[in-house]
C-alpha cells in the first residue's frame, strides 16, 4: 500500500502527492460541518450507512460519530471509508495534537489507534458503540468493485479534482451509484463541470449550494439507475426484517454469529445436542489461530490472511485478547518455496524458512466461546439434539426427545461435523474429518506457538498441548495411542534430546471441510431454480444473469475446517451482512469463493451440466 506524504505548512496539512491541503486548522471542523458531517439528515431507520472517498485522517468519521451519540438515531451507524495512502499510526495523533483537535477528539481516536491495522490492501472493521466502522486501504478505483452496500449518503472527500481526476470520473461515479440507495445525498466541496456531467449520466440530480469560503458546491441526491448484474447467482438478495432467529450449533461459528446478532439488537437462541457449550472441535483446552502461507495471488491464501488478521482484531477489540505471535515452519521445498514468494508480505516476518506472525495468537477455544456466550445474552439450549424443521413464515424446529420450538423469523445452520448429515445440495460435498490433539505434562517454555508438521501451543499451569492427527477415513470418537505416537514424531524438530514429553492424555473431535477448502457461508439458494435459470451459463457468462432465489431466511456457516476460529468471525460478519442490509466487510472476489452455490456454478460455467 501507497505511504501518505504529508507535511505542515501554516498549520494545514498539505499532501505533497496531490499538491493540495488536507484542510487548515482553523477552518477543518467547521468546512468539513458545512460539506460534509452536517449536511445531511439522519433519518430513524434502524441503520444508517455513510459511506467516503478519502478518509484522509478520519475528522469526517469522528465528526460523524460525535453527531450519532448527540441525536441517538438512527439506532446503528455503519461508515464505509475508502483510503489509499497509509498514515502511520503515531503520526496520526501528532496531527491532532497539531491541529489543536486531539483532546476532543481523544477517546474515538485512541480506540481507533489501538486497532490500527498495518499498511496492507484490505477491509478492517472497527467496533464502536452501536457503530461499525469499515475502513478500506487499497486505490479506490480498484477496490470500489470490490464493496457491496446501499450508502444513505456519500462523501466525495479527497483532492481537489484536477489533480485527483480519477476519483470523480464516469467509471467512479457509476461505482457510486451502484452503492446508493434511492434517495441517497452525495456532498463534494466540488462543483466541477464534469462531476455535475458524471452523477446526472449515472441517475444523480444535481442541487448546488453556496460553498465553504467558495461560490458553490453540489449536493446530489440519488434517483435510479439500471446496473446488470453478470454474477447475479452470487448477488445477494434483500429480504423482510426478523427478529427472533435460532442458531443450530454452539461452537466458534454458532457463538460468534449470535455476538455479532446481538449487536444488532436480535433475538437470539442457540440449540445444541451436546451436555455443554462447545462441546466439539471448539472445546478444546489450547488452540492457535494462524494463517496460511501459500504464494501471492492464490485466493486461498489470501482469504487465510483475510481472515487471520481480521480475527486477530476481533478478539483484541472485543475480548481484549493480545497477540503473543505464532511461529510458522516450513520443513518442505515447497512450502520454502511460498515463504520466498511472501518476504515482502507485512503479515509475516519471513527469514529463510521461518514465519513470525506477531499478529497470531495462543488461544483457549472453550475461554474464548465462553465469553462470545455471554456477552451476546443469547439464550442456550443444550441436549436439544436437531432433526428437521418445517416452515411456514416461521420455522418451527424438531428435536429428539424434546419439545418443539416455534416461531423463529430465521434459522442458521451452524453445525460443525454434523453438517454432512444435513444438508444435501448435489455437488457440495462436505467431509468429517477426525482429529486428536494430545495433552503432556509442561515440557517446552515457548513464548508463542509454533507450527510445522505438527504444533505446539504455549504451556498452561498443568499441560501442554500438541498436535493434532487428520484423518479422513477413521470415525472413532475413541483415543488412539498410535496417533498420540504420531503427533510426538510430527513435533520432534521443537525438542531436544534430553526433553521427552509425558503424555496425560488425549482429545477427539471432529471438523468438518468442504472440498475446495474455503467455508460455506451464506443464505440457502434454491437449487432446482439455479439449475434451470443458469443452465446455459456457459454460452452467457459474460451476459446479465436473472435474479437469484434463495429458500426463505435459512443460513449457514459450515466448512471451517481446522482454522475455524478465524475464518468464523468473517462468517459471522458476512451473514449479519446478509440479514440485516449492511456493508459486507469482505471483498466480494471472497464471496464467490465462500458462497453455498459455488459448487454448482462452476459446473454450469464449464457446460458441465
Amino acid at each position: 500500500m501507497k505511504k501518505a506524504d504529508i507535511e505542515f505548512r501554516q498549520n494545514c496539512i498539505y499532501s505533497k502527492i496531490f499538491d493540495d491541503i488536507y484542510f487548515d486548522s482553523e477552518d477543518g471542523i467547521k468546512e468539513s460541518k458545512f460539506v460534509y458531517t452536517r449536511a445531511f439528515e439522519f433519518n430513524d431507520n434502524q441503520d444508517f450507512i455513510i459511506a467516503e472517498l478519502g478518509f484522509g485522517i478520519g475528522l469526517n468519521f469522528f465528526l460523524c460519530l460525535e453527531r450519532f451519540y448527540e441525536e441517538k438515531i438512527p439506532k446503528r451507524l455503519f461508515y464505509v471509508s475508502l483510503e489509499g495512502f497509509y498514515i502511520e499510526k503515531n503520526e496520526l495523533r501528532d496531527i491532532y495534537k497539531k491541529l489543536g483537535f486531539y483532546d476532543r477528539f481523544k477517546e474515538y481516536l485512541e480506540h481507533f489507534l489501538a486497532f490500527y491495522p498495518k499498511a496492507k490492501d484490505g477491509i478492517y472493521r472497527f467496533y464502536f458503540r452501536d457503530c461499525f466502522l469499515d475502513l478500506v486501504f487499497s486505490d479506490a478505483t480498484k477496490m470500489i468493485k470490490e464493496l457491496d452496500f446501499k450508502a444513505d449518503v456519500w462523501f466525495l472527500d479527497g483532492f481537489n479534482p484536477k489533480n485527483n481526476k480519477e476519483l470523480f470520473d464516469d467509471f467512479m461515479i457509476k461505482e457510486i451509484a451502484r452503492l446508493s440507495k434511492k434517495g441517497a445525498s452525495l456532498h463534494t466541496f466540488s462543483a466541477s463541470t464534469s462531476l455535475q456531467k458524471s452523477l446526472k449520466k449515472f441517475g444523480f440530480h444535481i442541487e448546488k449550494k453556496k460553498g465553504f469560503k467558495k461560490r458553490e458546491m453540489i449536493i446530489a441526491k440519488f434517483d435510479n439507475f439500471d446496473f446488470d448484474d453478470t454474477k447475479a447467482y452470487f448477488t445477494r438478495l434483500y429480504q423482510n426484517k426478523a427478529q427472533k432467529i435460532a442458531i443450530i450449533g454452539s461452537g466458534i461459528a454458532g457463538l460468534s454469529l449470535a455476538y455479532e446478532l446481538s449487536l444488532r439488537n436480535f433475538d437470539v437462541e442457540i440449540f445444541d445436542k451436546k451436555d455443554k457449550i462447545s462441546d466439539g472441535a471448539s472445546g478444546n483446552e489450547s488452540g492457535i489461530l494462524s494463517s496460511l502461507i501459500l504464494k501471492k495471488g492464490v485466493l486461498l491464501g489470501e482469504f487465510s490472511e483475510f481472515s487471520f488478521y481480521e480475527a486477530s482484531r476481533f478478539y483484541r477489540q472485543i475480548l481484549a485478547l493480545k497477540p503473543d505471535g505464532v511461529l510458522e515452519i516450513a520443513h518442505n521445498d515447497l512450502m520454502k518455496d511460498r515463504f520466498f514468494n511472501q518476504k515482502d508480505n507485512i503479515l509475516f516476518k519471513i527469514n529463510e524458512n521461518k514465519a513470525f506472525l506477531e499478529d497470531g495468537l495462543s488461544l483457549k477455544p472453550r475461554q474464548i466461546c465462553k465469553a462470545l456466550f455471554e456477552k451476546s445474552g443469547a439464550k442456550l439450549h443444550l441436549k436439544h439434539e436437531f432433526i428437521a424443521f418445517s416452515y411456514e413464515n416461521t420455522f418451527t424446529l424438531k428435536f429428539k426427545n424434546q419439545s418443539e420450538r416455534k416461531g423463529f423469523d430465521i434459522l442458521i445452520y451452524a453445525l460443525g461435523s454434523d453438517s454432512k448429515d444435513f444438508i444435501n445440495y448435489e455437488f457440495m460435498k462436505l467431509s468429517k474429518v477426525r482429529g486428536q490433539l494430545s495433552l503432556a505434562k509442561p515440557f517446552l517454555d515457548n513464548r508463542f506457538a509454533l507450527s510445522s508438521k505438527g504444533y505446539v501451543c504455549v504451556k498452561e499451569k498443568d499441560f501442554q498441548v500438541f498436535g493434532a492427527s487428520y484423518d479422513r477415513t477413521n470415525s472413532s470418537k475413541e483415543p488412539s495411542m498410535q496417533d498420540d505416537k504420531n503427533n510426538l514424531e510430527n513435533i520432534k524438530e521443537f525438542l531436544t534430546d534430553d526433553i521427552v514429553p509425558e503424555i496425560i492424555g488425549s482429545r477427539v473431535s471432529f471438523r468438518s471441510y468442504s472440498s475446495d477448502r474455503f467455508m460455506i457461508a451464506g443464505a440457502f439458494y434454491d437449487e432446482n431454480f439455479y439449475k434451470e435459470n443458469y443452465k446455459k451459463l456457459f454460452w452467457t457468462k459474460n451476459k446479465a444473469q436473472k435474479k437469484a432465489k434463495n429458500l426463505p431466511n435459512l443460513y449457514l456457516s459450515i466448512a471451517h475446517g481446522s482454522r475455524a476460529f478465524a475464518s468464523a468471525i468473517i462468517a459471522a460478519r458476512y451473514i449479519c451482512a446478509l440479514i440485516n442490509n449492511e456493508p459486507l466487510g469482505i471483498e466480494k472476489k471472497f464471496v464467490e469463493q465462500i458462497h453455498p452455490a459455488r459448487f454448482l456454478i462452476r459446473k454450469l460455467r464449464k457446460g458441465l451440466l
